[in-house]
């Protein structure tokens, strides 16, 4: 299991994430996605052997937004 962190580029508020997290939450993989609203962050986790961060990124894009991945807790 992995965590990605993602920082949601042009989300301006908390319904700009759900989007994101509906594509996310179907994705084969993805076990479980949480969201910081306040801080414009997604954490995903995630089995590397069914999906990748590429994957991940290329469907926060599918779903209207840009993201990068951060380092650090959460």
């Amino acid at each position: 299991m992995q965590r990605a962190r993602l920082r949601i580029v042009g989300a301006h508020c908390s319904t700009c994430i759900i989007p994101v997290r509906k594509v996310l939450e179907k994705a084969d993989g993805v076990k479980s996605v949480g969201a910081n609203y306040m801080l414009d962050l997604i954490v995903v986790d995630y089995d590397e052997t069914r999906i990748n961060v590429a994957t991940i990124l290329s469907l926060v894009k599918k779903a209207g937004y840009d993201a990068i991945t951060v380092a650090g807790p959460y």
